[in-house]
């Protein structure tokens, strides 16, 4: 091959090359992203059980499926929410795990199983969380015990008019 075919190889192929590479780094980069997005949900929701925390565990053998000792603590975390009693220290082992392995997989070394099962909640979440049970508790109480709701329609108050005096 002479010099100036080559010239026009790498003149075609570089480019070429050029954008696979980029566009296999946007994949990866995408999905390292939406794997940290998934981990960082379930971090911050981790004590509360909310509907985000247990839609994102539902998404964990799409997102984690590369990551075989994650899907691993998934599948035995999810098995054992199906134990009746349920014990919750074996719980929260079974979280802390899950977490750790997708904390580990993501190159978070200095993030122990320790720290993540700190958690901050401050007191008064805990009271308005009681006092939103209680209210429900109380709604639904009285509710059930109503035999009818009557909703007649009242006529509106009359419009008010109020007259000002011109000063003339």
């Amino acid at each position: 091959m002479s010099y100036e075919q080559a010239t026009l190889v790498a003149l075609f192929l570089g480019p070429v090359f050029g954008v696979f590479i980029t566009l296999w780094y946007q994949q990866r980069m995408q999905k390292r992203l939406t794997k940290e997005r998934l981990f960082i949900q379930l971090m911050g929701h981790r004590k509360g059980l909310s509907v985000e925390w247990v839609n994102g565990l539902n998404v964990i053998d799409v997102i984690y499926a590369d990551h075989p000792k994650v899907v691993e603590a998934w599948h035995d975390f999810y098995d054992y929410l199906h134990i009746r009693p349920m014990d919750p220290k074996q719980f929260e082992h079974r979280v802390v795990t899950l977490l750790s392995e997708m904390a580990t997989s993501l190159g978070y070394a200095s993030l122990k199983q320790v720290d993540i099962d700190k958690v901050y909640s401050p007191e008064a979440h805990g009271a308005q969380a009681k006092m939103n049970e209680e209210l429900q508790t109380e709604f639904l109480r009285v509710l059930k015990s109503t035999q009818s709701l009557s909703a007649i329609p009242q006529k509106p108050d009359p419009p008010v008019v109020i007259k000002i005096k011109d000063k003339q």
